[in-house]
């Protein structure tokens, strides 16, 4: 064979070898792949884990959608108030405080009810029930049993209380039962301390110690019994005495028509004397010391009613010396509002107008040029700023995403709800009721105590209210602008405060180990609800006819009606007129009574005299309709005219809430038999107490809002878990059915 050819074939055979150029270009080329290939997968796994978070969401949402449709169907009582009693409706109330924000976000907003539950799906609570037949069994037996880890038990009721409220981004339901035929098997509880009698007759006191919770650490009543109750309003019963007493009064649908038997509102009482003598204690009857057969204590007094003039509107006889003038007066709480449930509250002088204390909406706080917040001011009426206040207000911030600015610039991060307790809270020893019984401890509970509205914060009972706001302490304004993240209620355990035991302590071990029973969603950014409106065809906020962003659009227009203050803030108008122009230069508006058919005013309940709310029972009267008498003597009579309005500052102000309200309060005592114990001879004796003679014994205050609920709309919004996207939910409830 040729060499030559041989060499060829050993030449074609041979390979070239990689130069390191070539290597690390290579080398180059497979990392640039394999990263992104890596980003590839890492996408795929976000997306995936995303998707998995949104379509949490999504069922978390369709969740809490079917809950409270559920509760809404369930509504028990009629929607176009008042309600009797004696019917047993229950109520429905829903509180607007600040109006939405430019987005239509809210987050002050609540609503309380109550419900049926569904056929077949009745609602689930804790109640502690008192050792069996603990009467038979020596001391200590009783003892062991009453704190057996069996304790509490779950029962179950077709009817509830229940509340929606947001705090801080959480959604929280609290539901209790409403189950007044488990009234004999309640453990018998003052104070929070549970009573039981032994074999030997002792009386013994025991704290609540769930095993559950360490059974080391006392709880409150409360805390255990997921039951709607009130405390009992007379006794003790003198035969019994205070030591076995059940204070804790079960509600029927019948008693949670009325406010202060409702949760978390200040308590009522009518008997702290003994009628015969005059003197302490309680004798177990409803005090009526002048014996005109109305009692001398009612639930729709309040402590401010009997200032100057005196008993501008309480025309019960009052001529008697000491001991017969009642002295407890000053503990009623009428309109009963839980002193966390407003937003944005003024701070009263003596020489404010009176427009009441919570609830106050700017423009009525006047924003001054430096953005500072003080009290509004007659002289000073709102400027332009208001509106860019309205604008911008937002009283859930949350630190990302959120594209509006703080209300102010006061600080940074603040919110304005204190909101209502959550059931960790109550949770604690230190929230008494409804174990205070208000006749005996003349004081309402720790917590229901309303604010001092002329004292300058920090005021010295504000620990008392929930545990502490974290306030700055260079900071001293108005403290709707004093809570701050970390929210000491959900976020974290708190710091010092009374409100846990009553004295000043850090939070006990029981908030570490404890957790959030009632909260039903977090993430949550808004939660705002809306009334239908029949003059505007549409969902509003209660006291629209308030909101100066409504009147903006008008202002050009010639002939506009735009007021130095919203219409409904000094005064009710008799008529709205929607669109808001001057129907002779622009004639387009439709006029609709104010109160009974929209819900433009502010719904103030004790009104102001501008409001022109009469006496719901007896209606107007022209003046000197009612002579002063002879006996006995009140020079009120002659210039009452039946309007029911008080413009005393301090007074604790019903405000933008719709209450299906109850007949105790619109059809008040108004006529007795009068008797002058101090003077058998009187010629007066005998005489009806009441029209045509006198006044009304008491004012019979009318609805808030007498417009009916004709349907709601809920629109809630919730951040997801990367904080990347807002998603809505929005539940409209007719209830047609129900007016």
């Amino acid at each position: 064979m040729n060499r030559s050819l041989r060499d060829d074939a050993r030449f074609a055979t041979r390979r070239r070898g990689v130069t390191l150029v070539e290597m690390l270009v290579t080398l180059a080329v497979l990392l640039l792949m394999m990263t992104v290939i890596v980003q590839i997968f890492q996408a795929a796994t976000g997306a995936l884990s995303s998707a998995q978070s949104y379509q949490e969401l999504d069922n978390q949402l369709r969740q809490l959608d079917a809950t409270i449709r559920s509760d809404l169907n369930g509504v028990t009582c009629k929607l176009t108030p008042p309600n009797n009693p004696q019917n047993n409706p229950g109520y429905l109330e829903y509180g607007e405080n600040e109006f939405a924000d430019i987005q239509g976000e809210d987050a002050d907003d609540y609503i309380r009810f109550t419900a049926k539950a569904p056929a077949g799906r009745p609602f689930t609570g804790r109640m502690w029930v008192p050792p069996p037949n603990s009467v038979n069994l020596p001391a200590a037996a009783a003892t062991q049993l009453f704190e057996a880890s069996y304790q509490p038990i779950t029962i179950t009721s077709d009817y509830a209380e229940i509340i929606y409220f947001l705090r801080n981004g959480n959604l929280y339901r609290r539901v209790l039962l409403v189950a007044p035929e488990r009234q004999s098997v309640v453990v018998p509880t003052i104070n929070n301390q549970a009573s039981f009698m032994s074999l030997t007759g002792l009386v013994t006191n025991q704290q609540f110690l769930p095993y559950g919770l360490g059974g080391a650490t006392a709880v409150s009543w409360q805390g255990m019994n997921d039951l709607s109750a009130h405390p009992e309003p007379t006794g003790p019963d003198p035969t019994t005495g205070a030591l076995n007493h059940n204070s804790v009064i079960l509600n029927t649908l019948a008693d949670l028509t009325n406010r202060e038997n409702r949760w978390a509102y200040q308590r009522f009482a009518n008997d702290f004397q003994t009628n015969l003598t005059g003197l302490t204690p309680q004798d177990n009857l409803a005090d009526d010391f002048n014996g005109d057969n109305v009692p001398d204590y009612y639930p729709s007094l309040y402590g401010g009613l009997f200032g100057t003039p005196t008993n501008q509107l309480d025309f019960e006889p009052l001529t008697f010396t000491a001991p017969w003038v009642p002295a407890f007066r000053s503990l009623m709480a009428f309109p009963y509002v839980f002193p966390g449930a407003y937003s944005c509250p003024q701070v009263l002088s003596a020489g404010n107008a009176p427009y009441g204390w919570i609830h106050s909406p700017n423009p009525q706080v006047y924003i001054a040029a430096n953005n500072s917040n003080v009290a509004f001011d007659s002289n000073n009426p709102p400027n332009a700023t208001t509106l860019v206040y309205l604008n911008s207000i937002n009283h859930n911030p949350i630190d990302v995403g959120d594209n509006l600015p703080l209300p102010g610039g006061l600080l940074l991060d603040v919110g304005t709800w204190w909101g209502f307790p959550t059931w960790r809270e109550t949770l604690s020893a230190g929230w008494a009721d409804p174990t205070v019984q208000l006749n005996l401890n003349q004081a309402q509970p720790i917590g229901l105590t309303q604010r001092s509205t002329f004292t300058p914060l920090p005021v010295a009972d504000d620990h008392d209210l929930l545990p502490p706001m974290q306030r700055p302490n260079s900071y001293s304004a108005d403290f709707s602008f004093i809570r701050r993240k970390p929210d000491p209620y959900s976020d974290g355990r708190g710091a010092i405060s009374n409100f846990w035991s009553g004295t000043a302590v850090a939070i006990d071990p029981l908030w570490s180990v404890s957790w959030e029973d009632d909260l039903i969603m977090t993430g949550v950014r808004s939660f705002d609800i809306k009334a239908y409106d029949n003059s505007k065809s549409d969902y509003v906020d209660l006291a629209w006819g308030d909101d100066l962003r409504l009147y903006q659009p008008y202002v050009g227009l010639p002939g506009a009606v735009i007021p130095a203050l919203p219409p409904g803030l000094g005064s009710t108008p008799p008529l709205t007129v929607w669109p808001p122009v001057n129907p002779a230069v622009n004639p387009v508006g439709q006029s609709y009574g104010t109160l009974a058919q929209t819900f433009a005013h502010e719904g103030r309940m004790p009104p102001l005299v501008a409001d022109l709310r009469v006496d719901a029972q007896f209606g107007a009267v022209p003046a000197n309709t009612y002579p002063v008498p002879p006996i006995p003597t009140n020079p009120n009579y002659a210039n009452y005219t039946g309007n029911i309005g008080d413009d005393q500052a301090g007074i604790v102000r019903l405000r933008r809430i719709w209450d299906s309200w109850s007949t105790e309060y619109s059809q008040a005592p108004g006529t007795g038999v009068y008797n002058n114990k101090s003077n058998p001879a009187d010629p007066f004796n005998g005489f009806p107490w009441g029209p045509p003679y006198t006044p009304p014994i008491y004012p019979s205050y009318p609805p808030p809002y007498p417009a009916p609920l004709r349907g709601i709309q809920i629109q809630i919004r919730v951040t997801d878990p990367t904080n990347q996207r807002v998603k809505t939910l929005t539940i409209r409830q007719e209830f047609t059915d129900k007016l």
